[in-house]
């Protein structure tokens, strides 16, 4: 890997060990995309990804890839029928999910989102009724 991999602001998964981690109980938020290289939504919306994930801290919100070309079986037991598919994760439950492109403002109004219902849900039960 080159020194560009390293400064990525999100990871690229391509083992079922890294996904079992975001989908368990204590998996926190994560966003995750699934993509293709010889799809051009995918490649136009890669740029706005990579800046919406560097503006978040990655103990707050993990920002991931899937590269189905290269990694279908990761995309399997989600049943990623067309990509780009994002999916906003919080521990362990899929909480919403987006077929299509999605530009930079979007996506950092719902990491937003995905942030705010992380911070609700870590308050208990009163936190989550009126937080």
């Amino acid at each position: 890997m080159g020194e560009a991999a390293t400064d990525k602001p999100y990871e690229d998964l391509d083992a079922e060990e890294q996904v079992e981690e975001i989908m368990s109980a204590e998996g926190g938020a994560a966003i995750i995309d699934f993509w293709s290289p010889t799809c051009g939504p995918c490649m136009a919306m890669a740029n706005d990804f990579t800046a919406v994930a560097g503006q978040f801290d990655a103990e707050e919100v993990r920002f991931c890839k899937v590269n189905t070309a290269t990694h279908g079986f990761l995309a399997a037991p989600f049943r990623i029928q067309s990509v780009p598919t994002i999916l906003f994760v919080l521990d362990g439950e899929v909480v919403d999910a987006v077929v299509g492109r999605m530009d930079a403002k979007r996506l950092g109004s719902r990491a937003e989102w995905l942030l705010n219902k992380k911070r609700r849900r870590s308050k208990g039960l009163l936190g989550r009724l009126f937080g």
